[in-house]
């Protein structure tokens, strides 16, 4: 059993309420037989309840539940996350047996200090909603690679930048697709459907990518600002950018493009290698 983060606790779920259920909670072994953890749950609770949630810090914790001196260093003592893990451990274990029934859940998330509170139905539906997340979670880490490359406000762009977002998109989809470690939408299709939808997450899901590659570009005279953006389409993440300022003339068109592909295949090949796992640039 995991307690999660709920988006609110019901209106009803007042002080007193969760006052009585501690008491409940309080004749179950693991708390009854430890004063500790009867302190550390009934003091994290009453700092919650009075709008004091913010001062649940693992210091403070020590100084007024566990007696340490001023001077204690949670970087040097692990005592409050050692009883911290104790506490929740106990809470599932009340939970799962003779709390199993209750309506009131008390619980403390992995890695917080502050209590939450909710109604067994809430703890239901927000524990299907972690439970789906972690499974698309995993999913999303595990699927393959597929990137689509488009142009960043083309219809905007005078007939020269046009041109050049054309060229540099198709030579992107062109290098990209040499990598075989991922796998590359067309460039004209996804350009020509691109306009058909409105939510970036609706067209990745048509044409099965995950990944979009977006290629912005200011293009004056034989001056060039090329701006691009990698995007995780499964959560609207930017994972990664980069600002090119370019001089281009008829002679060095090719070199440029050139080292711009080679910037974002490099990249790309990187996180192919780690799958995008925490991967933020």
């Amino acid at each position: 059993m995991d307690f999660p983060m709920p988006t609110a606790a019901p209106a009803w779920l007042n002080s007193r309420a969760i006052e009585q259920q501690l008491e409940r909670i309080f004749l179950h072994p693991d708390f009854s037989s430890s004063e500790i953890l009867k302190r550390f749950l009934t003091f994290v609770v009453q700092e919650t309840l009075t709008g004091n949630a913010n001062c649940l810090k693992e210091y403070t914790i020590a100084l007024k539940v566990l007696q340490k001196p001023v001077n204690f260093n949670p970087q040097k003592n692990c005592i409050v996350r050692i009883h911290a893990g104790r506490l929740r451990r106990a809470l599932y274990h009340y939970y799962n047996v003779p709390g199993a029934d209750d309506e009131i859940i008390i619980g403390m998330p992995k890695g917080k200090y502050v209590p939450v509170f909710m109604d067994r139905q809430q703890w239901l539906e927000e524990s299907l909603l972690n439970k789906s997340y972690e499974v698309n979670k995993t999913h999303a880490e595990t699927e393959p690679l597929t990137f689509a490359i488009l142009p960043f406000n083309y219809h905007a762009a005078n007939e020269p930048t046009r041109t050049f977002l054309d060229d540099l998109c198709q030579q992107i989809s062109s290098a990209l697709s040499q990598v075989k470690s991922i796998s590359v939408i067309s460039y004209q299709v996804a350009k020509s459907m691109a306009d058909s939808y409105s939510d970036l997450k609706e067209l990745s899901t048509a044409l099965r990518f995950n990944h979009l590659i977006s290629v912005g570009a200011q293009y004056q005279q034989n001056r060039s600002r090329v701006n691009i953006q990698i995007i995780d389409c499964r959560y609207y993440r930017q994972i990664w950018s980069r600002v090119f300022d370019c001089t281009i003339t008829d002679s060095n068109l090719f070199e440029v493009q050139d080292g711009i592909c080679q910037v974002i295949t490099n990249q790309a090949s990187n996180f192919s290698c780690t799958n995008f796992k925490n991967q933020t640039v």
